[in-house]
Parts: C-alpha cells; sequence; structure tokens
C-alpha cells in the first residue's frame, strides 16, 4: 500500500514536469526573449526599434510617388524633372533607414541622448529644428515623428550622444532641448519639397 501510494505520488510529479516542459516549449521566442530596458530620466521604457511604428507617422514610399508625380517645381521654384523624383524618393527611403539604424546602434549602446545635426543646410527645417537640438530616447519612443527626414529632400539626421553629461545642463555647442517643458516641436509638411542640389 505505501510503495503504491509512492509510486502514484511519483508519477503525477513527473506528470506535472513533463506538462511544464512541454507548455515551455510551446511559447513564442517573443515571450522568452528577455527585453532591453531602457533607464533614463525619472522612468524606464522598453526599447523597440522605431521600425515598428515608423510606418504609422510617416508617408509610405508609394504615397510619396504618388505626390511627387503632381509636383513639377520644389519650394525655390526649380524644376523637378522624372530623375529628381527618383531621387528624391530614394533619398527619402535612405535617410529614414540611416535615422532608424542610428537609433537601433544606440539602443545596443545605452546611448539616452540624440541630436539633429544637418548634411546642409535646410530652409524648411530652420524654422521647427536647429543644429545640435536634442531628445531623449524617450522622447523618440514616444514621438517618433520627431524622426527624419521631416520632408522630401529634407537634410536632417539624428545623431546619437556619446558623452557622459546630461546634455540638459549643458549649453556646450548651442545643445538645448527639442521638446519645450515636454510640448513636442511643430514640425514641417512631408510635402514640403526641396530639390537634391
Amino acid at each position: 500500500m505505501i510503495f503504491a501510494l509512492v509510486s502514484l505520488i511519483l508519477f503525477l510529479v513527473l506528470l506535472i514536469v513533463a506538462l511544464r516542459v512541454s507548455l515551455s516549449k510551446n511559447k513564442p521566442e517573443e515571450e522568452i526573449a528577455p527585453a532591453m530596458i531602457h533607464a533614463s530620466g525619472i522612468y524606464s521604457i522598453v526599447r523597440k526599434s522605431p521600425r515598428e511604428i515608423i510606418s504609422k507617422v510617416k508617408p509610405t514610399g508609394e504615397e510619396i510617388r504618388k505626390y511627387l508625380a503632381t509636383v513639377n517645381v520644389d519650394i525655390g521654384k526649380l524644376p523637378l524633372l522624372p530623375a529628381d523624383r527618383s531621387k528624391l524618393l530614394n533619398f527619402w527611403h535612405q535617410t529614414l533607414n540611416e535615422n532608424i539604424q542610428e537609433i537601433e546602434r544606440g539602443d545596443k549602446e545605452g546611448v539616452e541622448f540624440y541630436y539633429y545635426d544637418f548634411s546642409r543646410d535646410c530652409p524648411v527645417c530652420t524654422p521647427h529644428i536647429s543644429k545640435g537640438q536634442f531628445v531623449t530616447r524617450e522622447e523618440i519612443f514616444e514621438n517618433p515623428s520627431i524622426i527624419p527626414p521631416f520632408h522630401i529632400g529634407c537634410t536632417c539626421k539624428i545623431c546619437a550622444h556619446h558623452g557622459k553629461e546630461n546634455l540638459r545642463d549643458t549649453t556646450e555647442l548651442g545643445m538645448r532641448p527639442l521638446f519645450n517643458k515636454g510640448t513636442p516641436p511643430s514640425l514641417p509638411e512631408w510635402t514640403t519639397t526641396v530639390k537634391l542640389s
């Protein structure tokens, strides 16, 4: 009788262990993989690549292509030829991808601040964003629309800041926050077109 009871208990324990192992194998990988945590500011957020949500805030390639088909001149009244339209569309995709890659690299390195820079002066972005203005990773997470490009032909880029100082406490290089008291800035209309060179 005691042997039967011990055997039954041992059988139940093995059955429970087998069920747990079986259930853990059926979990999707995303549930098992540990999340990368970003700890800056007062609270923490889970770092997710902007690729997951950028299509909700930026126009698609097809939207840009259709819009450019209706535009004959840029804001400076320079004519847009078919080759210019193709170049502008490719430039949009290239710069958007480069900016997302910069953020993804920064996530791997634990970067907390990013600043804006320009490969050349941009008459469209100047009233909205200045070289050296910065944002936190949390602000990017909450407002993916602040990832360049902002308009067709935009030369603005976002750069990871690898310094140790808190950018909110420095005036070096004229760096100041992009957000004014937590309020997102107004950004250029994406349809504003500047011909490349």
